[in-house]
């Protein structure tokens, strides 16, 4: 294997482990809620099954309808259902907070089409004119013919580096992989320097047949309207013959204002890159599951604002009103979940608990190895990892899954209630776990990962200050340094240093230069192999022993990939 293709398949699992964040902490001025209440509307996302967990809740899904919002269908069971879908749970009138239950549970996707560009230095794709942001929380599932197929077969799609994005070979378009996009708004406008979506899951399929009317799509907030023109992101969408319903059928033609949510579709693909859209239809969408003053509602997302004045903070481009509640409030870029009322003017609301999910201020690591052990937590349905010398705290809002197998999740669920039974039973103790810390260095899991039996760990992160990194010159003497405690020793040769590129269509490729000195504050993934609580790095570099060093300047963004 050459040099290049060793890098690529670094690559691929680059982006399934890599994260990066600066120092910080995670915190919350009040508890998350036990249950979901009769009738609340819990908005927020699936991660794990054997009924259905989002939000902290497991939701029996025993009689409940899943609804597709796109595509106006409904059927029974989970199987349309995936961990990272972002989705609206309505409990049911017979739901209570020891035992809650599912009434409907909707989704709808916010981003269906080709990726138009990658740039894995800022973690984000353009999709549809959309800029999406990955985050150490987003997970990836490939669904495309060619994976596990006897003729022909390829490799699953594990993380950003693995798509493809649309490029120009000989003056010829080549369209990039087909994706849809599950997560949660965030900036109205690409020009505002933010993302417009953030992504929960990056579903990859083949592209869709001609007759697939919601094939392509894209949801978000108008920008600028011009007739029967809108702009969404950076996607100009033409309504001229498109069917429109805002509260009932409309005419197009000043259907839609600016800061509305709207949604947009079409069975046709728009010509790449994706700057115009022809639309077939156009639906205003509420930006509350539910609109009703007084009605309990959980909304998890994104913080876009805050206003310490008043005092509130805008999730998903929802207004919410802090006042009731006590301590800081998040910071922009946290992930948090709200729990309160629709207030009286039906698109705000009045919280009563927040708790962060993800905050934007804390260190990220990633984690790839065999688990030695798992323990009972202090708190109920938590539960404490050991992987590579590390301790790390499992929650119900993790985001659980086996990739090591195929499986039925209803018949063999992998979910908080079954974690330490389902990983003592599993072939695998292989694991993918991405973190995140708090002030005081503690780790808890955002996702973790069954993946197939290997010799190869692994670690990323940010290098720590202490001990101070030693830079060695020779086999003989390996330079030696830390990531979260974790020791490393690598043979200089395998050290090689990173640097991003772009091509004019925004893929991310990768300049390299071997060797060079690995400082405090870098960014960087190690493979190799673990043995007496270190990881040792082998020279020459190769898929499974090399350090790959991404400096100090991307250690204060919250990404998932290069």
């Amino acid at each position: 294997m050459s040099l290049s293709s060793r890098f690529v398949a670094v690559a691929a699992l680059a982006l399934i482990l890599s994260a990066c964040g600066g120092g910080g902490s995670m915190s919350s001025s009040s508890p998350a809620p036990s249950g979901a209440a009769p009738g609340a509307m819990s908005s927020g996302t699936v991660t794990a099954f054997g009924s259905v967990f989002v939000n902290g809740h497991e939701f029996s899904t025993l009689n409940a309808k899943v609804i597709d919002d796109d595509a106006g269908t409904t059927t029974s069971g989970t199987s349309s259902l995936e961990v990272g879908m972002s989705v609206d749970v309505k409990a049911s009138a017979n739901s209570s907070e020891r035992f809650p239950q599912a009434a409907e549970i909707h989704l709808h996707p916010l981003v269906r089409g080709v990726v138009d560009g990658s740039d894995e230095g800022a973690g984000t794709l353009t999709v549809m004119g959309q800029t999406v942001q990955l985050t150490a929380s987003t997970v990836f599932s490939d669904h495309r013919a060619c994976v596990g197929a006897s003729a022909s077969p390829c490799s699953a799609v594990a993380g950003q580096s693995d798509l493809a994005a649309t490029s120009d070979s000989g003056g010829v378009v080549v369209a990039g992989s087909y994706v849809t996009v599950h997560g949660f708004l965030f900036a109205a406008d690409a020009a505002s320097g933010n993302a417009n979506v953030v992504a929960t899951l990056v579903s990859v399929a083949d592209p869709p047949a001609a007759s697939a009317r919601v094939a392509y799509k894209v949801e978000g907030t108008v920008a600028a309207v011009n007739g029967s023109s809108i702009t969404i992101g950076g996607l100009a969408v033409d309504l001229s013959a498109a069917t429109c319903r805002a509260n009932g059928a409309v005419s197009c033609a000043g259907a839609f204002s600016v800061g509305q949510v709207v949604s947009a579709f079409a069975a046709k693909a728009p010509l790449l890159p994706a700057t115009a859209f022809a639309a077939d239809a156009a639906i205003l969408r509420a930006r509350i599951a539910v609109e009703t003053p007084g009605a309990a509602v959980e909304v998890e997302g994104k913080v876009s604002a805050v206003d310490t004045s008043a005092p509130s903070f805008v999730v998903r481009g929802i207004t919410v009103d802090a006042a009731a509640l006590s301590g800081s409030l998040p910071a922009v870029g946290d992930i948090v979940l709200v729990t309160g009322t629709v207030a009286d003017d039906g698109t705000s609301i009045a919280a009563s608990a927040i708790k962060v999910l993800h905050a934007a201020r804390s260190a990220t690591y990633g984690f790839l190895g065999d688990a030695s052990g798992v323990t009972a937590g202090s708190d109920p349905n938590t539960f404490v990892l050991t992987l590579l010398g590390q301790s790390i705290t499992v929650n119900s809002s993790t985001r659980l899954l086996d990739f090591s197998k195929r499986r039925d999740p209803s018949a063999d669920p992998f979910n908080i209630t079954t974690f330490q039974t389902y990983l003592a039973a599993s072939a695998s103790q292989h694991l993918i776990v991405r973190t995140q810390a708090d002030a005081t260095g503690a780790l808890t899991a955002t996702s973790v990962i069954i993946v197939p039996p290997s010799t190869v760990s692994a670690v990323s992160g940010i290098v720590d200050a202490a001990p101070a990194p030693v830079n060695g010159a020779a086999p003989s003497t390996p330079t030696t340094f830390a990531v979260h405690g974790l020791a490393v020793s690598a043979d200089p040769a395998a050290i090689v240093q990173v640097l991003p590129r772009r091509n004019p269509y925004g893929f991310g490729g990768m300049g390299r230069a071997n060797g060079g000195s690995v400082a405090a504050g870098d960014r960087v993934l190690v493979f190799g192999s673990f043995a007496s609580g270190a990881l040792t790095v082998t020279a020459p570099p190769s898929a499974k022993s090399v350090v790959l060093d991404f400096g100090a300047g991307l250690r204060d963004k919250d990404c998932d990939g290069f």
